[in-house]
């Protein structure tokens, strides 16, 4: 179902194979096809370490050992760049996340990236938010009469929580 979002969004084919879609590249559950596709990989090379296998047993994606040298010789043969393991560890505050403030980080707990993500409050203003039974940006997307009420709660939630955050920015309390 979830690659069907990704493979036939309009609902028009009726069978689609993922192994003759699938595109290699430094992500390893791939990139997809287009402009995006392209920017993502190299993305995905300079600036996301997304070192991880796929094994389709536990998995949805093509079995793919990646490792990272084998994400290392693929960017620098396909853009000529090395990755950088540590950029967003030095752009987004490294080890001193908790010196920002006014972040949602929303995880689905059906998303394979939530494991990567931030799932405990980490002060008043960083604040952390599961959406079970939800996938990739669930919470992010348009409403959908199939959604489960927890993704509905988590828009209600991150919806009040931003409403607070500019009524206390324009009141001058706002952090």
């Amino acid at each position: 179902m979830a690659d069907g979002v990704f493979y036939n969004s309009t609902g028009q084919v009726p069978c689609f194979d993922i192994y003759k879609l699938y595109q290699k590249c430094a992500d390893p559950t791939g990139c997809g096809t287009g402009s995006d596709a392209q920017a993502w990989d190299y993305q995905a090379c300079t600036e996301i370490n997304l070192t991880f296998n796929s094994n389709n047993a536990t998995d949805m994606f093509p079995e793919i050992p990646f490792t990272d040298a084998a994400r290392e010789q693929y960017c620098f043969s396909k853009w000529g760049v090395r990755p950088r393991t540590l950029w967003l560890q030095t752009h987004f505050w490294g080890n001193d996340l908790a010196a920002a403030s006014n972040i949602i980080f929303s995880n689905g707990d059906l998303d394979p990236w939530a494991g990567g993500g931030i799932g405990r409050n980490l002060s008043a203003s960083l604040i952390a938010i599961t959406v079970k039974g939800g996938a990739h940006h669930l919470d992010l997307r348009a409403s959908n009469p199939a959604d489960p009420p927890s993704a509905r709660e988590a828009r209600r939630q991150e919806a009040s929580i931003i409403h607070d955050w500019v009524r206390l920015a324009r009141e001058g309390l706002g952090s």
